[in-house]
């Protein structure tokens, strides 16, 4: 006969085969708190709403402006970015984010409040997918919600996003990612696996070069805890067969990202403080600042890329009840405190006994990567979800029968509200400077820095550092080009300012005497020039880039001390037109639209063979 409390603590540590269901009521409930809390943790942003951002967010906009203009005012696809840097590939750039959902809300309300929306969805979606997580490990509402609270208003999101490191909203893919492979545990089914491609090809969409990794990291990690808990190699088959449909899909992205990668290879040493190692060598420092220090919003007395890059507070109350949640329920926590471990020890870096992250960071890929505390969302998720399996653990004491769902509702409210204090006003970094007014000129030309950079520094509600190079986001919008630029990559910038001595007076010039340039227009994809005089060679200036071609005739595109020139224009009047078409983008986008319509008739077919 088996013993009625051994089953009961046999059947609390079991994860359920089915997961937990809401009735349509109560997901609308908690939809609609979720909703409300976000607007209200937000506050700095809608405070503000038409404020701009400092540091990386300027650079962050600068690139969805670009991406937007070139929609909006222009009517081109976003691929060539002449305003940045001398000019570069748009859809190539780790970061340019033109071809995710996220660029929707850009594209309809403007840059500024679009980034903010953004923020707001994204969460949301965090807050979404953790749930649902949560649910499939049997969690009741509440534990659900807590973990849901955790990851998306923990502080890594906030550092992040409030810095502008808008990429960072991929990561809110990540819990779909991982519900996808639980419903691979039967079979490996069309739906799941495309679903799990889909997630991760979304997450690196939105996201940058770091999701590249580490969600496929995650994912890898937690597809072997799920097939040495279900003794099967389903999962990892599984995960493999999501990276290849997420390869396929964002293609359109990944392929033209690739080949600035290895025009432009970045590689990061260890021996560099700020891009190999944490900021605090101290284990339980290191530890105390990312998760515990209340001091995560940036102020005059505190070092903004030390908390950016290490903050993840959370608080006292999570890591207890995620300790409880080990302790209590160890084969249900199992697979999160597994994840947390070895996606911690990686962020710790040479802060920890043995340096996981020195090793890790020998591989392709991984050796770009600054900063191993980066990686600090991915043992955050997995904290989420310990601490509201804790929750639940906790409120199944008996003491507490009778009182759980107020104890419960009780402790929500009071870590929420503690993370709304802590960091929330990390946000307003996010809105520190009063918008510029600009008039948009006519004709596009270069200048060396921006304009604009002493309004940002003297009208920042915080304090911008005098040698970060910003202000390029008003630039665009005046139509101007800004040569030193803050870029993850870094390339020759070619091209001559208008002040600059040997400055020809216009942004193409005549490499024969007496050629004289009569017009010049620049727009993103496509540049025209009209020229007189005896022919030869024509420099536009631009940074050269492979993907320009002359739209109509015979005339060839070659470099010329790193800008474009165009040979063979014929003598007296003529013009060309060159236009930006990328080989990459045009395979990339082939195969993105094979694999979407494949998909779309797999579902079509899996629906019709299921009825």
């Amino acid at each position: 006969m088996v013993n009625p409390t051994d089953q009961a603590a046999r059947d609390a540590n079991a994860i359920p085969s089915e997961p937990q269901v809401l009735t349509g009521r109560e997901g609308a409930g908690w939809l609609a708190l979720a909703v409300l809390a976000n607007l209200a943790f937000l506050h700095p942003l809608w405070r503000r709403a038409d404020h701009y951002g400092i540091w990386d967010w300027d650079f962050s906009a600068a690139l969805m402006e670009a991406g937007r203009r070139s929609l909006v005012d222009f009517g081109q696809v976003p691929l060539w970015n002449p305003w940045m840097g001398g000019g570069n590939t748009l859809v190539g750039h780790p970061l340019g984010a033109v071809f995710s959902p996220s660029f929707l809300p850009v594209w309809i309300f403007g840059t500024v409040i679009g980034l903010k929306v953004c923020i707001g969805l994204y969460l949301l979606i965090a807050q979404v997918g953790t749930f649902r997580l949560g649910r499939r490990y049997g969690l009741e509402a509440i534990p659900a919600a807590f973990a849901a609270l955790i990851f998306s208003w923990g502080g890594v999101f906030a550092q992040h996003l409030a810095h502008g490191h808008i990429g960072w909203i991929g990561y809110a893919w990540l819990p779909f990612v991982l519900l996808a492979l639980h419903r691979t545990r039967e079979r490996l089914a069309f739906p799941a696996l495309a679903a799990g491609g889909l997630f991760v090809a979304l997450s690196w969409l939105d996201g940058g070069a770091y999701h590249y990794v580490l969600v496929p990291l995650l994912a890898g990690l937690y597809a072997l805890a799920l097939a040495i808990e279900w003794r099967t190699l389903r999962p990892m088959l599984a995960v493999a067969t999501f990276g290849v449909f997420a390869l396929a899909l964002s293609a359109v992205e990944l392929v033209p990202v690739a080949e600035m990668i290895l025009q432009y290879p970045r590689k990061t040493g260890l021996d560099n403080n700020f891009y190999g190692a944490p900021f605090e060598p101290s284990f339980f420092g290191l530890l105390h600042q990312a998760f515990l220090s209340r001091q995560q919003a940036h102020t005059p007395d505190a070092w903004m890329p030390y908390v950016l890059n290490v903050g993840a507070y959370v608080g006292l109350l999570p890591l207890v009840l995620a300790a409880i949640g080990v302790a209590l329920r160890p084969r249900r926590a199992a697979p999160f405190a597994a994840l947390f471990f070895v996606t911690l020890w990686i962020c710790l870096g040479p802060s920890a006994p043995i340096d996981l992250w020195a090793l890790l960071h020998r591989l392709p890929a991984l050796d770009s990567m600054q900063i191993p505390m980066r990686a600090r969302i991915l043992p955050l998720l997995c904290l989420g979800l310990l601490a509201g399996i804790g929750l639940q653990a906790f409120l199944a004491l008996p003491a507490l029968a009778g009182r759980a769902r107020v104890v419960a509702a009780a402790l929500l409210a009071f870590v929420a509200l503690d993370l709304f204090l802590v960091n929330g006003p990390v946000y307003e970094v996010a809105a520190a400077v009063p918008p510029i007014e600009v008039t948009p000129r006519a004709d596009f030309v270069h200048r060396a820095n921006s304009p604009h950079l002493a309004t940002y520094e003297r009208s920042a509600i915080r304090p911008i550092w005098p040698n970060w190079p910003t202000a390029s986001f008003p630039s665009i919008r005046e139509n101007v080009g800004i040569l030193y630029e803050f870029w993850p990559l870094i390339w020759p910038k070619a091209p001559l300012a208008f002040d600059h001595p040997r400055y020809p007076g216009a942004e193409a010039v005549g490499l024969r005497p007496g050629v004289e340039v009569r017009d010049v227009e620049i727009t993103p994809n496509r540049i025209t020039v009209r020229v007189s005089g005896p022919g030869k060679t024509v420099v536009v200036n631009q940074n050269y880039h492979a993907g320009w071609k002359v739209a109509e005739g015979a005339l060839g595109v070659v470099p010329h001390l790193g800008r474009i020139a165009v040979a063979g224009v014929p003598p007296g009047e003529s013009s060309f037109t060159l236009v930006f078409q990328p080989l990459t983008f045009r395979i990339g986008a082939g195969v993105s639209l094979a694999a979407a319509l494949g998909l779309l008739v797999g579902a079509w077919l899996t629906r019709r063979g299921g009825r």
